[in-house]
């Protein structure tokens, strides 16, 4: 799978794939999959080709939207793939308009991304998680978004990478301990 180069980029590795997807097991199949901050694709393709009915690759870069394209391709799974070439708060806003939701949101924001909160904001204030639904959160290690005792959010780490994982009722809650942060300049 072609990934893009640079700093602002940090592809998933196989590692942390194989163990999100191990976690996620029979959560897949059939889902309606969000990719946001998409980079590669590659999460998104793999939820496609593990049995998710649709994805949503969201990516503003339009070279990192064209190596998915390429990647959608490649792999077959194109006609289950939109692709959207926006900012994700302003993607998240036109796929309200549109009264979508989703079963499972990935978020892999690049390291120097602080609208993580403004994100977790938009997809509980416009009901683009479905009841049941799953926000999964790729971090790296350094940052700490929430604090140990907040229990809305599970962790696990890999290496320099943290996967957050986010049950749709308790979105309410982990996005409030985010601002709490940010309020506080932490």
């Amino acid at each position: 799978m072609k990934a893009p180069r640079g700093s602002g980029v940090r592809p998933t590795s196989d590692r942390v794939k194989e163990a999100l997807f191990n976690i996620l097991g029979a959560r897949v199949c059939q889902a309606l999959v969000w990719d946001l901050f998409a980079g590669s694709g590659a999460i998104g393709i793999e939820a496609l080709s593990r049995g998710a009915a649709e994805c949503v690759f969201v990516e503003r870069n339009r070279r990192h939207m064209g190596m998915i394209k390429e990647n959608l391709a490649r792999t077959g799974l194109a006609g289950r793939a939109r692709l959207i070439c926006l900012d994700v708060l302003k993607a998240l806003e036109m796929l309200s308009r549109e009264g979508r939701q989703a079963d499972l949101i990935f978020l892999d924001p690049p390291y120097q991304e602080e609208n993580v909160p403004q994100v977790l904001q938009a997809i509980e204030l416009h009901g683009l998680l479905r009841e049941g639904g799953l926000i999964v959160l790729e971090l790296f290690a350094r940052i700490r978004l929430w604090p140990v005792e907040q229990p809305e959010v599970e962790q696990r780490r890999y290496g320099d990478t943290v996967l957050a994982f986010i049950e749709a009722a308790d979105l309410p809650g982990a996005r409030a301990a985010l601002f709490r942060r940010q309020e506080a300049g932490e």
